[in-house]
C-alpha cells in the first residue's frame, strides 16, 4: 500500500536520459576520430607499400643480373628501371626477357596520389627536399644507398629509413600534422 509520502519510480528522468545520450555521443565522436586517423595513415601507407615492393625487386634484380638498378623519384611517381639509360627498344627487350623468365616487367612506374607529397633525404643530407628527380641506386653487389623517404598529406606524415644492406625498412614513423 502506498502512502502519500512514498512514490514509486517507473522510469528514467529526463536528465538521466540526456546524460546517457551525451555519453553515447562522445563515444561515437571519439571512435569516428580514431577511425579517420587510421584511414589517413592507410592512405599514406599505400605509396610506402609500393616503394618497399619496388626496392625489393630492384635489390633482387641487381644481384641476379649483375647490373645496377635504380628507383627514380619524381614529384608524382616512382619509377623502377635499370641504372643505364633505357631507350624505347631497350624497354621492349626488357619486357620480352621478363616474359620469357616469367616475371614482371623490369621497368615499372607507380603513380602517387595527388594529395600525397613525397620528400627525400639522401645519406649525409640534413634537410628533406622534394624529388626533382632523385635516384636511389642498387648496385650489382646488393648494396644500396642509405635513404630516407617521407610521404606527407594534410593529415599526417609517414617517414621511413631504408637499410643499405637489405633495402628493407629500418625505421618507420607516423605522426599527425606536418613536422
Amino acid at each position: 500500500m502506498n502512502t502519500p509520502h512514498e512514490t514509486t519510480r517507473r522510469g528514467f528522468t529526463l536528465m538521466e536520459m540526456l546524460l546517457v545520450l551525451a555519453i553515447i555521443g562522445l563515444v561515437f565522436v571519439g571512435s569516428f576520430l580514431g577511425m579517420s586517423s587510421l584511414n589517413d595513415e592507410r592512405n599514406l601507407r599505400a605509396p610506402l607499400t609500393e616503394l618497399r615492393s619496388l626496392a625489393k625487386r630492384a635489390w633482387q634484380r641487381s644481384m641476379q643480373e649483375q647490373t645496377a638498378w635504380q628507383i627514380r623519384f619524381l614529384p608524382d611517381r616512382m619509377v623502377l628501371e635499370p641504372r643505364k639509360a633505357v631507350q624505347a627498344e631497350d624497354r621492349n627487350m626488357l619486357r620480352a626477357a621478363d616474359q620469357v623468365a616469367r616475371r614482371g616487367s623490369g621497368v615499372e612506374t607507380y603513380k602517387i596520389a595527388p594529395e600525397i607529397q613525397t620528400e627525400v633525404r639522401h645519406w649525409g643530407e640534413r634537410d628533406w627536399h622534394k624529388p626533382g628527380p632523385d635516384v636511389w641506386v642498387f648496385e650489382h653487389s646488393g648494396l644500396c644507398e642509405p635513404i630516407s623517404v617521407r610521404f606527407l598529406s594534410t593529415h599526417g606524415v609517414l617517414a621511413v629509413q631504408f637499410d643499405p644492406l637489405t633495402a628493407s625498412v629500418q625505421l618507420e614513423e607516423f605522426s599527425t600534422g606536418k613536422e
